[in-house]
């Protein structure tokens, strides 16, 4: 009996020893837990502390590798500036270099030209579809020119307007443009005229001298002359005296024809 009930004693005393040793069990696996937080803890720390001495050098680093790459960029900023400043100012130099070249060229053009007697002067029918030219020499004329050996002055002498012979005179033959009462005719030469005088007689007044003309047109310019059929022009051009510092000849010149 007695046995019995220390065996009852020791069985009552069972559930004590279980409920104390699953509570010891916990303890200890909280314990464990919290170690192995707290070491996780730790190398997360250490981690991030790592991680962060790290990044400024990177940083520092890239901050370091940047500014020569800065300077690289300025100075190409600077190249390229100074390359557009460049082309900026290359039409300037083109335009005060090529600004005075027309008067130049002019100036040189009539410097190479030395007329020591009148030109021939053409006649141009504009309207005309053959553009043909028709071509006048002198006659009377006054002119000088000048050279490195000085001025020289030469005259010559023609017929008269109402002198010339119908068979071997300049004859113009001007068309009949729906009854037009004048044709233009375009002028044109070497170097033309200053000023042109255009004398027109009836051709019925050939051979007197004493007639007189129908009509005397001064042109200033080279615009085109008006002409008529069955008339007797004279074509009196005139190059100043005045201009001799442009070119080196002046004159006055008389151009006969005839028309019909």
């Amino acid at each position: 009996m007695m046995e019995w009930n220390l065996t009852i004693c020791q069985f009552a005393a069972m559930p004590v020893r279980m409920v104390v040793g699953k509570r010891k069990e916990d303890f200890l696996m909280k314990k464990s837990c919290t170690v192995f937080i707290a070491i996780l803890l730790l190398s997360l720390t250490a981690a991030c502390a790592g991680r962060t001495a790290a990044q400024p050098a990177e940083s520092a680093e890239t901050e370091s590798g940047s500014i020569p790459g800065s300077a690289a960029g300025t100075e190409i900023e600077a190249e390229t500036d100074t390359g557009s400043t460049t082309e900026a100012e290359a039409p300037s130099e083109a335009e005060s270099t090529s600004a005075p070249a027309p008067s130049a060229a002019a100036a040189t053009a009539h410097a190479d030209v030395l007329l020591t007697a009148p030109p021939e002067i053409s006649l141009t029918d504009p309207l005309s579809s053959t553009y043909a030219t028709f071509t006048l020499r002198s006659g009377t004329s006054e002119w000088s020119w000048a050279d490195k050996d000085g001025i020289t002055s030469s005259i010559a002498c023609g017929s008269t307007p109402l002198d010339l012979d119908p068979e071997q005179a300049a004859t113009l033959d001007v068309p009949d443009y729906n009854r037009m009462d004048s044709v233009p005719y375009l002028l044109s030469c070497v170097i033309l005229p200053d000023r042109v005088l255009l004398r027109e007689w009836d051709i019925q007044d050939l051979g007197s001298t004493d007639a007189e003309p129908l009509s005397e047109t001064q042109y200033s310019e080279a615009l085109p002359i008006e002409l008529k059929k069955s008339r007797v022009y004279e074509l009196v051009a005139v190059w100043e005296e005045e201009k001799q510092e442009e070119r080196s000849f002046w004159g006055e010149a008389s151009y006969l024809f005839l028309t019909e």
